[in-house]
């Protein structure tokens, strides 16, 4: 059995036992559903009783799309004690932890917090730029915002969004491209809805309220593949995979998962990808071979 699934069997398992212990208690039934609630969250996390256990000890209780962490953190230092990927128990648990205090537990909707990181992750080195350098990004960028805004529908948008984000618009492109064939009123039979075909409640943890304006549709969709992305390591496969079948899929079989639609689905992206991509390295040799220049507001000009 997977450690995750055991993990999950485990909280559930204890999760129970607390529940019958609280209907046979009277005490339990004066204290009331906070006070219950709090006795839960420790037997389900095998923190013990609300005493000497907890002397000196702070949880963080990390609340992610479909999966929860729980940080204990203490003169030692900080230790994942918990990682459940069962969305309904991650949910139950990250609703309990409201009944304990601050000052024993803190809570983070965890989807783009800079804390939601591994324990032992170090930080990445920033690189300056020559002046050169600067210059060659600067017109890269006039280049492929002139290709998209003028080869893709929506092209403006998805390259406005990506330069936000910090993601590949190529990769945006081929996935509003296989989610929805750029139609901005797109729905599924199962809810997902617009360019990125996001689901109601994904678009609203990501800000987006309606999914069929454009605008902010494919903000809220460039910004789940980047949390995606970081999530994988910047795995390409991995985050287009999640995107289609969800990240804990993903994590629960190590990779892409076997199912037909999502091998499918990885393959479709990755050729569009690919496409885009070739587009644009034709597109640029085509512009500096016809010695464009780029002026001060970053805009191409061919000449």
């Amino acid at each position: 059995m997977k450690p995750t699934r055991r993990l999950r069997d485990s909280v559930s398992t204890r999760l129970a036992r607390a529940r019958k212990v609280c209907a046979g208690r009277p005490l339990l039934r004066i204290l009331g559903g906070r006070g219950a609630a709090a006795l839960l969250l420790g037997a389900a996390l095998s923190i013990g009783g609300l005493t000497d256990t907890l002397d000196g000890v702070h949880f963080l209780v990390q609340k992610n799309l479909d999966s929860l962490r729980v940080v204990r953190e203490d003169d030692a230092g900080a230790k994942v004690i918990a990682d459940v990927h069962d969305e309904f128990a991650a949910a139950s648990l990250f609703k309990l932890s409201r009944a304990l205090p601050d000052s024993l537990v803190s809570r983070q909707i965890a989807l783009f917090d800079s804390r939601w990181v591994p324990l032992d992750a170090a930080p990445r080195p920033k690189i300056a730029r020559s002046v050169f350098g600067e210059e060659m990004a600067r017109i890269n960028d006039a280049i492929r915002r002139d290709f998209f805004a003028n080869a893709v529908p929506y092209g403006d948008l998805i390259h406005e969004k990506a330069v936000k984000y910090d993601v590949d618009p190529a990769l945006v492109a081929a996935v509003i491209e296989q989610e929805s064939r750029f139609h901005s009123r797109a729905r599924s039979q199962v809810g997902a809805r617009g360019l990125m075909q996001l689901m109601p409640r994904t678009g609203r943890w990501l800000g987006a309220h309606n999914l069929y304006d454009p605008e902010q549709n494919v903000d809220a969709g460039v910004k789940y593949i980047k949390f995606l992305q970081e999530r994988f390591g910047g795995d390409l496969k991995n985050t287009i995979a999640a995107y289609n079948a969800g990240q804990g899929n993903v994590e629960r079989y190590g990779g892409i998962p076997p199912f037909q639609e999502t091998q499918t689905y990885v393959k479709r992206v990755m050729r569009s990808y690919r496409e885009r991509h070739q587009q644009l390295d034709q597109f640029s040799d085509k512009v500096i071979a016809g010695g464009a220049t780029v002026d001060a507001d970053g805009n191409l000009a061919l000449r």
